[in-house]
Order: structure tokens, then sequence, then C-alpha cells
């Protein structure tokens, strides 16, 4: 994805993209994966996501495109924020560290919410199987996913 919106950063870009040709040597490439791993094994889904995306990369950087980045950000599933998986790609996109903080905060809270409703969630299913609609209710409350936004 190309972003080219018009933001207080780049406020003249409309303008050089008139005086110019851009050329593709004149582009640095940002792919961002944003994926979850086990806790306790994050390397190998680190792994796995660089190398979904390698042909692409291989693709841009013959098309002669200055510079291809592929900052893969990993969250724990159960809630595990990484100095060097989370922290550090956040920080090369040039996030502040409280920006950072809050989001990895965010996600962490989520995640143990999540986990805290699964558990509850079976514990109610094996113990207490009388009570459906409240085994319901309890899952509903807590959603599977969030939307991140930076």
């Amino acid at each position: 994805m190309c972003s080219s919106r018009v933001t207080t950063r780049n406020s003249n870009f409309q303008q050089l993209a008139k005086d110019k040709k851009l050329n593709p040597n004149q582009w640095e490439v940002h792919l961002i994966e944003f994926t979850f791993c086990e806790d306790t094994r994050p390397d190998p889904q680190l792994q796995k996501a660089k190398a979904q995306h390698s042909m692409l990369i291989a693709n841009l950087n013959r098309q002669g495109y200055r510079e291809v980045k592929l900052p893969v950000i990993l969250f724990g599933a159960m809630g595990t924020i990484y100095k060097d998986y989370t922290d550090k790609p956040l920080a090369d996109l040039d996030l502040d560290y409280h920006k950072i903080k809050q989001l990895t905060h965010k996600r962490n809270e989520h995640s143990i919410r999540h986990a805290t409703a699964l558990i509850k969630t079976r514990y109610a299913l094996q113990y207490n199987t009388s009570n459906k609609d409240w085994v319901w209710v309890l899952w509903h409350k807590t959603p599977l996913t969030t939307l991140i936004s930076l």
C-alpha cells in the first residue's frame, strides 16, 4: 500500500509530485506485520512472517525501490510484550516511548481480559452446564479482537 495522504509532515508532497517524477529509487517502503505468537517461543512466528513476505520484498527490490523494510511486531497470545520483538520495531517506526508504552499496555490488558474470560467460560462449561445463558453473556463481554490505533 502506498500512502500519499497530505499531512502536516508532508504538506508539500503534492507539489513535489507535480514538480518531479518520483521514481521507485526515491521511495522507502515499510511493510508492517502485526502478529501473535506463543508467549514462550516467538522466534518461529517471526521467521514465518518474514518468509511470508519474502517474495513481495524481492519483487519490490527488483523494481528498484530504494529500501524495503519489514518490521514484524509480535505480541504474545497471552499478553507477553517483547522488548526486541514488540518495543524495538515500534520505536524503529518513530513512535515515541510513551505512545509505545500506551499501545503495548492496552494490548496486554486486552489479552489478559480475554484469557480470563476463556478460563471462566471453560470452568463454567465444565462445572456448571445448567446455566448456558450465563456462559454466553460471559463469552461476549470480551471481544476477540481489538483495533489498534497508532
